[in-house]
């Protein structure tokens, strides 16, 4: 076997290896010599046959396992005469293979870093607690009535209004539609929501003055829908089915047995716990950002430069994809090419530091996932799915790597759990107008 290290980062290497194919042969020599025995090929006795002919049968679905036990060992000798302690499983491309000629492989190794732990005793961390007062909590509850939308069909003959809703049949001819706006019957719109099937179609409707049971041509852009940078017009014959008003909302018999409420008090408490629990499960993400925030700055430690490289290019690769879809965060498109890669560069190493952190605080403190989380864990994620609860479940006994999408969060969680309950916490109160202050303060992209 011959070695020859074909680049060097921080706590990264990696290494083209070529192996000679004798040492395939031999494997495979052996692992035929295993099943000549139990094989039965026509023409001979079980067990009987050439071990020339059972290997010409059989070579080809031995070569893939083959190789694979080659590479692991000639990957654990390299590891053991460089004296390399990998952080991860090290990663193998095969580059070249051909029968009879030597099998060429690249092994990428990311090293394992030192790290030396804080004494978490000595963090500070601040737990929040929110003052909602009774103003605060009536002004939630006007403002749930105030977007509680309720329409009712006009009774006289009227143009269409702002604050109307509208029921319309849309159709085109146009080959270039997809074929879900092609056709629509008794399509409900709102002229003047944000949220439309086309741009702009309810300012257009209403700018045109309609009535209940008029019919139109309007030339509207279908760019989004079709993924398109450019403008495209297409032609869309609508007929105006239903013109309905808006109407005033009131807590009735008929919403609250709608919603399995007993009267209008438990709804304005029910409305009171939903607002608290936003708020604290803000205020949580809030703590969880600040307590990351400390570690960073607490620990400093070489990374794996593999992981990092590989961290950013997955980032990457969305960003890029965001940008032809024309969907990069506000933030995001203030920006230059090379001012991006510079913000996500450095979060790609926050990310990798603090996956490894927490990885290394877990390792030390004997903190694990033990199958009963693991199981509450799988069973709360399939219910995000309704109705495909026990597809999932399938899933994950299938496919045993994916369960890390479940285990990775339990375990963070137990860690930082863990951390805090050895910090020094300080209590804090504070108002609904300091909460959104910090908010923005914690979660402000500018600075990244």
């Amino acid at each position: 076997m011959s070695v020859k290290e074909i680049k060097s980062a921080t706590l990264y290497k990696e290494y083209a290896v070529e192996i000679p194919y004798q040492e395939i042969n031999g494997i495979i020599d052996k692992k035929i010599n295993e099943i000549q025995p139990t094989v039965s090929i026509p023409g001979f006795r079980k067990g009987k046959a050439p071990i020339s002919i059972v290997r010409k049968k059989y070579e080809d679905n031995i070569i893939s396992e083959a190789i694979e036990r080659l590479v692991q060992d000639k990957t654990k000798n390299l590891l053991d005469e460089k004296n390399l302690k990998p952080f991860i499983q090290p990663r193998v491309d095969l580059k070249k293979f051909e029968k009879n000629q030597p099998i060429e492989v690249e092994i990428k190794i990311n090293l394992e870093p030192e790290i030396k732990l804080k004494d978490f005793k000595k963090i500070d961390l601040t737990n929040y607690e929110i003052n909602l007062d009774k103003q605060i909590i009536d002004k939630n509850y006007k403002e749930f009535l105030n977007n509680q939308k309720k329409y009712t069909p006009i009774t006289n003959s009227r143009e269409i209004k702002k604050s109307d809703r509208v029921i319309l049949n849309l159709s085109s001819e146009n080959e270039d539609v997809p074929d879900f706006l092609k056709s629509q019957k008794n399509l409900p719109l709102i002229i003047n929501s944000e949220l439309q099937i086309l741009p702009n179609l309810g300012s257009k409707l209403l700018s045109k003055k309609l009535k209940k049971g008029d019919k139109d041509k309007f030339g509207l852009d279908i760019s989004k829908s079709i993924k398109s940078d450019k403008e495209f017009i297409a032609d869309f014959d609508i007929e105006i089915v239903e013109i309905e008003e808006s109407a005033p909302f009131k807590v009735d018999k008929e919403f609250l047995e709608k919603n399995g409420l007993k009267n209008e008090e438990e709804l304005k408490n029910n409305l009171e716990i939903s607002l608290k629990s936003q708020y604290e499960n803000g205020i949580k993400q809030i703590e969880k950002k600040q307590l990351m925030d400390v570690l960073d700055k607490e620990h400093q430690f070489d990374l794996p430069q593999g992981i990092v490289d590989q961290e950013f290019s997955d980032i990457w690769h969305r960003i890029e994809h965001a940008k032809k879809d024309n969907k990069l965060d506000d933030d995001d498109k203030k920006l230059t090419d090379d001012k991006l890669k510079k913000r996500y560069e450095k979060i790609s190493k926050r990310r990798v530091k603090l996956s490894i952190l927490l990885q290394f605080i877990a390792k030390e403190q004997k903190i694990s996932v033990d199958e009963k989380e693991l199981t509450n864990g799988m069973m709360a994620y399939a219910s995000q799915y309704p109705g495909q609860e026990k597809q999932i479940i399938e899933y994950f006994k299938k496919n045993p790597s994916a369960i890390e999408t479940v285990r990775g969060p339990i375990l963070e969680e137990k860690v930082i759990n863990s951390v805090i309950s050895s910090s020094n916490i300080v209590k804090k109160k504070i108002t609904k107008t300091e909460y959104e202050n910090l908010e923005k303060k914690t979660f402000d992209v500018s600075k990244d």
